[in-house]
């Protein structure tokens, strides 16, 4: 059973959040993804408030087999100098801690800090826009490459829109793509808490997100090439 550590060596991906409802399955695909020959990341972290809960995670992630010897950290997003002793140690960080518009600033914050690079699987369109606002110049200087958006809100919906354009052949382009998802299981489909608050907090505060996008100067959209 992996145990608490401290900070002595350095990390290719710390995963923060780890004892979390999504956390947990995000640790078991990083478990299959550094198995295989070709991952670019050789060093795994895990971190969060409760290391106990953490070394739960990692052995029910690792199941069937015994959880292998992979390094636990605390760092809580209520104590700074412990997100930003440990990301300094990092190459990247991905975040699970959410609601985002709750916890996930101190984290952005400590990144851009040290200078690492940051993904997260927000789906929270506020706290994404303001991120930017806040933190885009000091991550220009800090050379921390900060990316939100990278779970299930996000990713299915923008590999379809890829592989759709990918069909069509020149001069023809399609102009309007419409994503659908449909979700099949032979079990109960369940959410969670922490995806339940962040859907409540978003349509309450609706109002902020206008706000915020009133307040920013129009720009062109970026030419992104697929």
């Amino acid at each position: 059973m992996a145990s608490e550590s401290s900070p002595t060596e350095d990390f290719d991906l710390v995963i923060f959040g780890a004892s979390g409802f999504t956390g947990r399955y995000v640790i078991r695909e990083a478990l299959k993804f550094l198995s295989t020959p070709t991952c670019p990341f050789k060093t795994l972290a895990l971190a969060g408030r409760n290391p106990s809960k953490i070394s739960e995670s990692l052995a029910w992630a690792a199941s069937p087999c015994s959880p292998p010897p992979i390094p636990i950290f605390y760092a809580d997003v209520s104590d700074s100098s412990s997100l930003l002793t440990l990301f300094q140690r990092t190459r990247l960080v991905l975040n699970c801690v959410g609601p985002f518009r709750l916890y996930g600033d101190p984290v952005v914050a400590a990144c851009v800090e040290a200078g690492t690079d940051y993904l997260d699987i927000c789906g929270e369109p506020e706290f994404m826009e303001r991120t930017e606002v806040e933190y885009h110049e000091r991550a220009k200087m800090t050379g921390a490459l900060v990316i939100s958006a990278c779970g299930f809100d996000s990713i299915p919906a923008e590999m379809g829109f890829i592989f759709h354009s990918r069909q069509w052949e020149s001069p023809a382009a399609a102009n309007r793509v419409e994503a659908y998802v449909v979700l099949e299981s032979e079990r109960n489909i369940v959410g969670n808490i922490g995806t339940y608050m962040s859907a409540v907090l978003g349509v309450a505060n609706a109002s902020s997100l206008q706000e915020l996008r009133r307040s920013r100067p129009k720009r062109a959209r970026p030419q992104v090439s697929i």
